[in-house]
């Protein structure tokens, strides 16, 4: 089994962006976003997998929680989105720190905080209070590998029909 520490999407997602990988443990990793002091994880605990931010500590967190690290990935590109596109010298797309409208076929139990699909449930919960419930769904369609091709996209437009199916960003 890889753990999380060894997992090659890590090494290459956090490569892409001029960030080093760090393992606090071998199923505890982070590196330095955007924002130097904003650490981003990625960690395993209790049998599910995590994604979370935290500022100059090593106890983030959680945004998001799923039963695999696959979600965990998605979410980790969309926290570098932007960034990962000026650090290949590509103009923004704009969504940092920002939220989208809701993407079709997602929604949330609000109660649960868990994501759904067509009516069906994700094991993916989200606090529903951070811009990742909104735009995490948008990051879920398309697998982590497949994200990393779009944010490489030169053109704005084609990036941002590649992501969400339309050429402008569907914010709220």
């Amino acid at each position: 089994m890889t753990t999380i520490s060894d997992d090659e999407f890590m090494t290459t997602l956090t490569s892409l962006i001029n960030r080093p990988l760090k393992a606090l443990n071998e199923d505890h990793v982070y590196f330095h976003g955007p924002d130097p002091q904003i650490m981003i994880h990625a960690w395993r605990e209790d049998g599910f997998y995590f994604g979370g931010t935290s500022e100059r500590s090593y106890d983030p967190g959680p945004e998001v929680r799923a039963n695999d690290l696959t979600p965990v990935k998605q979410w980790l590109v969309m926290e570098v989105f932007d960034f990962l596109r000026l650090s290949h010298h590509l103009k923004e797309i704009g969504i940092a720190f920002r939220r989208l409208s809701p993407a079709p076929n997602w929604t949330q139990n609000l109660e649960m905080g868990e994501l759904f699909y067509e009516g069906s449930a994700s094991g993916i919960l989200a606090d529903d209070s951070s811009r990742t419930a909104a735009n995490l769904p948008w990051f879920l369609n398309h697998s982590p590998e497949r994200l990393l091709e779009i944010a490489r996209i030169e053109s704005t437009k084609e990036a941002r029909q590649a992501l969400f199916g339309t050429p402008r960003i569907p914010f709220v």
